[in-house]
C-alpha cells in the first residue's frame, strides 16, 4: 500500500492512511488512519465510507470562502470576476501549521532525494512527533536512546541509492 494524505471533504483536514484492514468474523473492509492536526487522533471506518468522505488530492475540495470581486473596467465584458479562494501566506502562517505544511510535503515527495533534501531543510524544526510520524511513514521504528533524525537520515539515504527505475512500478 502507498501511503498518501487525503483530505476531509468538508473541513479540508488532513489525515494519513496507517492500514486497511478486514473486520472479524463478517471481513468488513475497514480503513485505519491518523488525523494530522492535533491532538494527532486514531480511527478505523468502513472503506466505503472513507472514500466518500475523504479524496487523495487537496485540489478537489470545493472552494470555500469565495467572494464576489468588485469589477473591473479593463475586462471586455465588464463581468464580476470570482476569487479563487483564500490561500495562506506561509509568513502569516502558525507555525504548527507551517511545520505540518513541511511534513506533509515530506511524505507527498515522489523521491528520496527529494524527501532528504525536505528532511534536512526540517531538521531544526524536528520534534520527537514528527520524527516517529516520519519513521512510520517509512516502515521505520526508532529505538530508545537512538538519534531519530540520524536514523532517518541514514535510511533515506541508503534508499536513494537504490532508487531507480524500480520506483516506476508503484
Amino acid at each position: 500500500m502507498k501511503a498518501g494524505i487525503f483530505y476531509h471533504k468538508r473541513t479540508g483536514e488532513p489525515v494519513q492512511i496507517i492500514a486497511r484492514a478486514q473486520t472479524k468474523p463478517t471481513f468488513q473492509e475497514v480503513i485505519c488512519y491518523q488525523e494530522l492536526t492535533k491532538p494527532y487522533e486514531y480511527f478505523v471506518m468502513e472503506k466505503r465510507q472513507f472514500f466518500a468522505e475523504y479524496v487523495r488530492e487537496f485540489t478537489e475540495l470545493a472552494l470555500t470562502e469565495q467572494k464576489q470581486l468588485d469589477k473591473r473596467e479593463d475586462l471586455p465584458d465588464k463581468q464580476p470576476r470570482i476569487s479563487k479562494g483564500v490561500v495562506k501566506e506561509m509568513e502569516n502562517q502558525d507555525p504548527e501549521d507551517a511545520r505540518l505544511q513541511k511534513l506533509i510535503e515530506f511524505f507527498d515527495a515522489e523521491t528520496y532525494l527529494e524527501k532528504i533534501k525536505l528532511f534536512e531543510n526540517m531538521k531544526d524544526e524536528l520534534n520527537e512527533h514528527m520524527l516517529n510520524n516520519i519513521a512510520v511513514s517509512l516502515d521505520l521504528s526508532i529505538e530508545d536512546g537512538v538519534d531519530g533524525y540520524r536514523f532517518i537520515l541514514s535510511e533515506l539515504e541508503i534508499r536513494s541509492k537504490y532508487e531507480g527505475e524500480r520506483s516506476d512500478r508503484y
